[in-house]
This record gives C-alpha cells, structure tokens and sequence, in this order.
C-alpha cells in the first residue's frame, strides 16, 4: 500500500511507514492535494463520513482509529484500481483468443 520495500526488521519498516506518512500529511501535502481537487465535484454517494466506516477491530485511541480507517479505505481503493486493471487485461486477452467466426451450415462456433 505504502510501495515500500519488505524489510526484515519490522520496527524500521514501522519507522519508514510513519516518516512517509508524515511526509504526506505536511501542510505542503495537503495543500498541493486541496489545490489538484479544487473545482472537483462530487455525488454524494460519493463521500462517506468516517463516524459509518467499519474498521473491523477496535483501538482504543479514537484519533488512530480513525486513522486506520483512512488506510483501510485508501488500501481498499487501491485493491479496487487493482481489480479493474486485472478486468481490463483479461478482456484484452479474451479480444485476441477469441474466434468469433461462425459457419452458420456446419452449426459450429469458430471455424
């Protein structure tokens, strides 16, 4: 979800996870962010208000909970973009095996 590399040392990738967090979060981050959404419109189905998320597990920190909402849903959209990315290459290699020519008199698909 992060794109960083696997580490060995859990507790220095932890590390890494909260320095490139922090580097996201910045002021300058989340005004460079607001600038490229600005003018944006959107559904209301579009927004959902985090208070109406699962998480699945509690914290007790209401703050880092709802921080792990936040990750859960950007790893949950991530999977998402995933999927469809999957859909399209299969589609494409359906278009190149498939034969859709057809011989009406002999009753067969792909002659």
């Amino acid at each position: 979800m992060f794109q960083l590399p696997s580490h060995a040392d859990h507790v220095l990738l932890f590390k890494a996870i909260g320095i490139l967090i922090e580097e996201r979060l910045s002021p300058e981050a989340i005004a460079k962010a607001q600038q490229e959404t600005k003018g944006q419109t959107f559904k209301s189905g579009d927004l959902i208000p985090l208070s109406k998320v699962e998480l699945g597990f509690t914290v007790s920190d209401p703050v880092l909970n709802d921080a792990a909402k936040v990750l859960r849903l950007l790893h949950v959209a991530e999977l998402r973009n995933l999927q469809t990315k999957i859909n399209e290459i299969i589609v494409a290699v359906q278009k190149l095996t498939a034969n859709p020519k057809t011989d009406q008199r002999l009753g067969k698909v792909g002659v």
